[in-house]
């Protein structure tokens, strides 16, 4: 059946103007005045943005779906205005074969609520595996630990990997941390008896990123692939970025971007996570050179209460984040921090032309109808109550956030309009 989103400002061709967008067959069919479907979604006095990509997510499936699982996700996702997700491979077991893959993709299957496509991992050992995987995102590579096994430290064998994802074709995502760094930075506060958790901006200070982003840069050039630098979040990253003259592409985080290393003392566990929380002035450096930054993710790593609450050597680091991601951005723009061109730009064009997803990140006619109306007048707190992801809680909790999604489109139909509904989600793969 047909759906028209009648009467609203819809963003195309980098102009908000007044619209009427037919969609049919999970496509938009028509964009004019007066049309109409045989279901009606009401836009008057809303905007109408392509469907938010995030590109970097953990979904925690397979083997931790006691965090989270696919079906709250993606209605998590939904909430939050993401029409399509990219999940990373840290997985139970990591996704570092394609026996593996194809094992997670028949997991995901028909139960996904939104769009979705998966990071195959990177190990010192599976070069042909890298060399032969097909239909996926990026080849991951952790150069320092973070939640999972997966970890390629030595530069050499980083080399090896970046010659293997250039063989089968493929964008390499870097987790930029130096972990023979962050041991000692960690040994070192073993010895002082340190265990508060703002301790971690410390053990994973600013060199930590900086140093790894250089190697990865480095390497990079020398092999000629292409190279994905995940979640900056510190002003030397910036520079290495800025010396690259377009080269390599990064992302920032949503915590990155909206909370800074005194958060912690608020936030305690519930503000870890790899790369940590950095102080104001490389919070400010983001905003201020939006122009290196490529697109805006979550990093949406959920974990329990139970987990959080532990101490902090033994707490995991991550924080969820899919359904806050628009959210923030839209009262970012009624603050006057960014525009409605950046936001579309970092979280819908720019995630579909870096990753290869076609069709899809702009309101065309014969695109995806992957769609998101949006209330710029809304407001509403953000409570762990309202959370939709498994694990219950927010670190932007008590925040009051003004502009909403009120309807996420996907593949033509809609998803969420306060309820939830369908499992309209494909691989975009």
């Amino acid at each position: 059946m047909s759906l028209v989103i009648k009467g609203g400002r819809a963003y195309i061709n980098g102009k908000l103007r007044d619209a009427d967008i037919l969609c049919d067959g999970g496509k938009i069919k028509q964009i004019g005045r007066g049309l109409k479907g045989d279901n009606v979604v009401n836009a008057a006095g809303k905007l109408v943005l392509p469907g938010v990509i995030d590109t970097h997510v953990h979904f925690r499936v397979p083997g931790a779906e006691y965090k989270e699982d696919w079906g709250t996700a993606s209605r998590a996702s939904a909430k939050g205005g993401v029409t399509t997700v990219l999940d990373m491979p840290n997985n139970k077991p990591s996704i570092i074969t394609r026996k593996l893959l194809d094992e997670k993709r028949r997991m995901v299957s028909g139960k996904s609520l939104v769009n979705y496509g998966f990071h195959f991992g990177a190990t010192p050992d599976n070069m042909e595996e890298i060399k032969n995987v097909t239909r996926v995102a990026s080849i991951k590579v952790f150069m320092g630990s973070s939640t999972g096994d997966l970890l390629v430290s030595d530069p050499g064998d980083i080399y090896n990997v970046f010659q293997a994802a250039k063989a089968g074709g493929h964008l390499v995502t870097v987790h930029a941390e130096n972990e023979y760094l962050i041991r000692e930075f960690a040994r070192e506060a073993k010895r002082a008896a340190e265990a508060e958790p703002i301790i971690h901006t410390k053990i994973r200070r600013n060199i930590v990123a900086a140093e790894e982003a250089s190697l990865a840069a480095i390497i990079s050039k020398e092999v000629g692939n292409r190279l994905h630098i995940c979640h900056i979040s510190t002003r030397q990253e910036l520079d290495v970025i800025r010396m690259a003259g377009g080269r390599i592409t990064a992302e920032a985080t949503t915590h990155h971007l909206f909370l800074e290393d005194k958060d912690m003392l608020r936030l305690k566990n519930y503000g870890k996570m790899n790369p940590p929380l950095r102080s104001h002035e490389d919070r400010m450096a983001l905003w201020q050179n939006r122009n290196l930054i490529s697109n805006y993710i979550t990093d949406h790593a959920p974990h329990t209460k139970k987990e959080k609450d532990k101490g902090y050597w033994h707490a995991p680091a991550g924080v969820p984040g899919i359904e806050t991601l628009l959210p923030l951005h839209l009262d970012a723009v009624n603050r006057g921090m960014e525009s409605i061109d950046d936001i579309v730009l970092r979280m819908a064009m720019n995630p579909a032309r870096i990753f290869g997803i076609k069709g899809r990140g702009e309101i065309k006619e014969g695109y995806a109808a992957d769609l998101v109306v949006a209330d710029m007048n809304a407001k509403q707190k953000v409570r762990n109550d309202d959370i939709v992801s498994k694990c219950g809680w927010s670190p932007y909790e008590g925040m009051e956030l003004q502009g909403l999604p009120t309807h996420t489109i996907v593949n033509g139909e809609v998803v969420y309009d306060g309820a939830f509904g369908g499992t309209a989600g494909k691989e975009v793969f």
